[in-house]
């Protein structure tokens, strides 16, 4: 049990808060977390006039990058473009030094896809996430390909 003389409140804050500036910058600093501090990036898919069609939203930690959120517009989806986010997420880790990429999903239709480019189950997790069962795949990063 923790002590203090001090009267001290757990309390959730905003997102935009300057709490999150402040916390980003205690833990980068923290010789534990040499290394392995959490940077978050986003990629758009766009159509030929800028409409937003798709994105990702992912981490990168120590040489691991993974996908946080990834979503499809509603009247967009099923052609593929949820495919085209994750080949362009591996091009965005490769850019920043990353040796694996990594998501979860329920959907596991999708594992024949993703096998085939070159991803692999790791494990499946039971009444995890909203109590349907989730699945981790990820994908070893080699030297980038050589563009011929």
């Amino acid at each position: 049990m923790v002590n203090s003389e001090r009267d001290l409140t757990v309390s959730e804050v905003a997102d935009d808060s300057e709490f999150g500036i402040w916390l980003e910058e205690l833990t980068r600093d923290y010789p534990a977390a040499h290394g392995i501090a959490l940077e978050e990036h986003h990629l758009a898919l766009t159509d030929d006039i800028g409409e937003w069609i798709g994105g990702i939203r992912f981490g990168l930690r120590g040489g691991v990058a993974q996908v946080l959120e990834i979503g499809v517009a509603p009247d967009e989806r099923g052609r593929g473009h949820a495919l085209r986010l994750l080949e362009g997420f591996e091009v965005a880790a490769r850019a920043r030094d990353a040796h694996l990429i990594e998501f979860w999903t329920h959907q596991l239709a999708l594992e024949p896809i993703l096998e085939a480019n070159g991803w692999h189950r790791v494990i499946s997790r039971p009444g995890y996430v909203a109590g349907h069962t989730w699945h981790l795949f990820e994908k070893p990063l080699g030297p980038a390909p050589i563009e011929s």
